[in-house]
């Protein structure tokens, strides 16, 4: 099934929208506004991403990184699950970022302060993090997304099939294939090299790249021109293999959520094209 988030976008911009999908994710956002739109949407927001139900500055600054912090990231999972019950009983699957190597200064920076851990670091915390959302009866219900750091030297985890591959041995997994493109690009590597078979993958997300970027090489990844996904579709090669691959994955998955921000005209088009993959 095709969702879209309801991050980025208002009630009046997903009226206009909802034909063209079989649903929504619930997008990170204040709690008083996600609110208003379980009360429009109801039934038909189908997953919950993030922090659905921000209250205070501490949960706004707060970056959901397991890879670095899994006992704040557990209580935080915990924490927005006990909100979001009380105004959506009932949500299917909890998308939770999987963070960066190192700290950073806060959700939108994405820049490595201090010590990089290693990977096998990193691997270990994801599974305290794992084994603590079973002792909640959580982890059934959470997957862990891909995203990607701001600069070559800030690697978040998950950049490459192998691994996904290791985290999913502890959680399963969210693939977001406009971060994993970023990620090829930092790598040199087209995303279409990647199969992503063997791995349980619970949800995609799908964006496309901004159009500067032709080609999966870092010298495309402009740090003025910073976010580089959630842009509507445009004819480059880039796009084409998100596009391909996303084909390839709805055969392997229930979900394939679109982040997407831009006109309504834009969005719609890009819909438009997705429509194979209701």
């Amino acid at each position: 099934m095709l969702l879209i988030s309801t991050a980025k976008h208002s009630v009046q911009e997903l009226r206009a929208l909802e034909d063209y999908v079989d649903g929504f994710e619930l997008g990170i956002g204040l709690e008083e506004r996600n609110r208003v739109f379980c009360r429009e949407f109801g039934e038909r927001i189908l997953t919950v991403h993030n922090l659905p139900a921000i209250r205070t500055d501490y949960d706004k600054n707060f970056m959901m990184n397991p890879a670095v912090n899994p006992r704040g990231s557990a209580r935080m999972v915990k924490k927005m699950v006990e909100r979001v019950n009380v105004f959506l009983p009932g949500w299917k699957l909890y998308g939770v970022h999987g963070g960066l190597r190192g700290r950073i200064k806060g959700p939108n920076d994405f820049v490595i302060r201090g010590r990089k851990l290693t990977f096998r670091e990193c691997i270990e915390n994801i599974s305290k993090f794992s084994r603590i959302l079973k002792k909640e009866n959580l982890l059934s219900r959470v997957a862990l997304e891909n995203i990607y750091g701001a600069e070559p030297g800030s690697p978040a985890v998950g950049m490459n099939e192998a691994e996904l591959g290791e985290i999913a041995k502890h959680v399963d997994i969210l693939l977001d294939l406009g971060h994993m493109a970023v990620n090829c690009a930092y790598q040199n590597i087209d995303i279409e090299q990647m199969s992503f078979n063997n791995l349980p993958v619970r949800e995609v997300h799908l964006s496309f790249l901004r159009p500067e970027i032709r080609e999966f090489s870092p010298n495309y990844l402009d740090r003025d021109l910073m976010y580089w996904d959630h842009y509507p579709y445009s004819e480059t090669e880039v796009n084409r293999q998100i596009l391909e691959v996303a084909e390839r994955m709805k055969k392997r998955t229930e979900i394939i959520t679109v982040e997407i921000s831009g006109s309504i005209e834009e969005i719609q088009s890009t819909l438009e094209l997705l429509q194979d993959l209701r």
